[in-house]
């Protein structure tokens, strides 16, 4: 269970964080910074449209089986 618990959460809990470190950055920071906050921000965005676009297949899968 506890093994199950990490492999739910470890990808949303990197993206929160990341997307909590480029918030920060931009509030917070200046010049360099800003670029560490786009990109920070840009990949949970990323994340999300690849997720949209190309869904994982098992996913797919389960549904036509169920």
């Amino acid at each position: 269970m506890k093994q199950n618990f990490k492999k739910i959460w470890r990808i949303p809990v990197l993206l929160s964080a990341l997307i909590l470190f480029g918030l920060l950055a931009a509030l917070l920071g200046t010049g360099f910074w800003y670029w560490l906050a786009w990109a920070a921000l840009l990949v949970p965005l990323f994340v999300i449209c690849r997720k949209l676009w190309k869904p994982n297949s098992s996913i797919k899968e389960n549904v036509i089986k169920n």
